[in-house]
């Protein structure tokens, strides 16, 4: 799969934060945490950025967390990818240190361990519902240690509070190939081939123009039936790639076990981010990716600048 990923890593805040880390429910209005956060009040609907208000002179005297809005989603999976929103607030200054709702976008754990978050937050969300709020009190030998986080603005001493909203996890149905109704594609799209057996082993240009579209499009040959996908989900689906007009595959996971990663979340080539959202399970599709939805001018693995890329797409599971 690695090869359908963007080319650069995320440029966001939120993943400097959990890159130095690793060294619902409709209530509205505010939460008052319980135990040693019970004067902390966290206001705002899940899906939104909380408003986090401390008292005067509020100090922790240990790591705490609590549970304060109960949703009834899938639930986040130790070892699998997650979406979650995450904002941190420096106990000492009272300002927002960090939040992914700034950047209007969720973030996503392509695993959800201490690799990528933070062990606390780790062990409090393992099992916990999508739709769910947690608020976090946190020391600092449990962030970042001495060395604080200098481009957050928390220093070696901080404090943090932290809100973690649980946005989605991985499906729990995964299906063993598409389901649904065939739909006719057009005349100018390539062939899908199949072995005896109903895997799919590439794509058949022939006949077809030598010169690839200059469009992007999604063309639906199986629609599914099952939940549809959003710009939030994790999606396991199957997929072979080649060029346009080339007889090589450069990628393919029917012959592996399929997996979950996160969607519409910049983990994916554009055309993957785009195209995929709003599918349902069931689904096969054929997406054909111009240069700049794919790798744009620079050179992959067995793909050359500006490339146009075509795939067969089967979505097994949605979140």
């Amino acid at each position: 799969m690695s090869r359908l990923r963007r080319l650069t890593a995320l440029t966001t805040a939120a993943a400097v934060l959990l890159v130095t880390a690793a060294c619902g429910n409709d209530d509205e209005g505010g939460n008052d945490a319980g135990g040693a956060l019970g004067d902390v009040t966290v206001e705002g609907e899940v899906g939104e950025k909380p408003e986090v208000t401390l008292p005067d002179g509020f100090e922790l005297d240990e790591t705490a967390s609590d549970e304060i809005v109960s949703g009834d989603g899938v639930p986040l999976v130790a070892g699998q990818p997650a979406i979650i929103h995450i904002t941190m607030v420096n106990v000492r200054t009272g300002e927002v240190a960090i939040s992914t709702y700034d950047q209007d976008q969720p973030l996503a754990l392509p695993s959800l361990d201490e690799a990528n978050l933070f062990g606390t937050m780790v062990e409090a969300i393992e099992g916990a519902s999508s739709g769910s709020r947690y608020v976090f009190g946190m020391l600092p030998a449990d962030l970042y240690g001495e060395q604080g986080n200098t481009q957050l603005g928390i220093e070696g001493e901080d404090q943090v509070i932290a809100v973690v909203d649980a946005i989605s996890g991985p499906p729990e149905e995964v299906i063993d190939g598409p389901e649904g109704t065939a739909v006719d594609p057009p005349k100018g799209a390539p062939k899908v081939v199949e072995d005896g057996d109903g895997l799919v082993t590439g794509l058949d240009f022939s006949g077809l123009p030598a010169q690839a579209p200059k469009k992007f499009q999604v063309i639906t040959l199986i629609e599914g039936e099952g939940p549809e996908s959003r710009d939030d989900s994790v999606v396991t689906f199957n997929y072979l790639g080649q060029i346009w007009g080339k007889k090589k595959v450069f990628d393919e996971s029917y012959t592996r076990e399929p997996s979950p990663f996160g969607l519409g979340v910049s983990g994916l080539i554009p055309a993957w981010d785009e195209g995929l959202v709003g599918l349902k399970r069931g689904s096969r599709v054929l997406i054909i990716a111009p240069p700049e939805m794919g790798y744009g001018d620079q050179d992959r693995p067995g793909i050359p600048a500006n490339s146009t890329l075509v795939f067969v797409v089967d979505v097994l599971g949605v979140s």
